[in-house]
């Protein structure tokens, strides 16, 4: 991560402007006004339409750098070559190892009815889950593609642009508070655990100067869903076999 750069140029400081102010109460807005109600979509309909505003944003983020003059590895994406960045992925390896153990024994303890439980919670999932190869294919390019592209917008290159105009205590503040709230506000609770959560993030990329982990870490989330969501089907399924 660079240290020092120029003065933004106009590009710079009106799509930074965006990502620390436009988008986030866009997002705050949107979570606090319901939307009215659409026909079902299939989910290949539903991933497009969650992608749209991803390859939007990075054509203008390649377009800016462009114009700025910075590259891939000013934004984090370096071989990650450094001992902190080494250690950034020997950390990712071992949170998501403990989370497969720890969800593994979850599910050997629930109850008949904490099992009922989680399978409504499944049939009532706001997005469609993946039902053929091809739509399972298409949910995980998606979804790595938006988590790697949050990543790369919100610490790689607000952390590149803000340094030097804030300092980074205060751009490392700046870029989590923003991406916490793009998250919306559903409760107290949602929103300090977004914040919380994006803070942490954000300073664990200011550490080691490298998005890799972060971006294997953010990608596992949706990733592990599919695979939890698939396992409580198939259970459900099986039951309703055996009844």
């Amino acid at each position: 991560m660079a240290n020092s750069i120029q003065l933004p140029y106009l590009p710079d400081l009106l799509f930074t402007f965006y990502l620390l102010v436009v988008f986030p109460c866009q997002r705050l807005w949107r979570s606090q006004h319901a939307a009215p109600r659409r026909p079902p979509r299939s989910p290949l309909q539903a991933y497009w339409r969650q992608a749209r505003l991803v390859l939007v944003l990075l054509a203008v983020l390649v377009l800016v750098m462009r114009l700025g003059e910075h590259t891939a590895f000013d934004l984090g994406l370096a071989f990650p070559d450094s001992f902190a960045a080494l250690c950034g992925l020997a950390v990712a390896g071992v949170v998501l190892l403990a989370l497969h153990i720890a969800s593994k024994r979850m599910e050997r303890r629930m109850t008949p009815a904490q099992r009922a439980r989680q399978e409504a919670q499944v049939r009532e999932l706001p997005f469609a889950m993946p039902r053929t190869p091809f739509e399972t294919a298409t949910y995980l390019l998606i979804t790595v593609l938006m988590t790697a592209t949050w990543e790369v917008l919100f610490r790689g290159y607000l952390l590149l642009l803000l340094p030097p105009l804030t300092g980074l205590p205060l751009a490392v503040a700046l870029a989590a508070a923003a991406y916490g709230a793009a998250h919306g506000y559903k409760n107290p609770r949602q929103f300090a655990g977004s914040i919380a959560v994006s803070l942490a993030f954000t300073v664990g990329y200011a550490l080691s100067g490298s998005l890799w982990w972060l971006i294997v870490l953010h990608a596992a989330a949706p990733v592990s869903m599919l695979f939890s969501v698939r396992r409580i089907q198939e259970r459900a399924a099986a039951g309703a076999a055996s009844a």
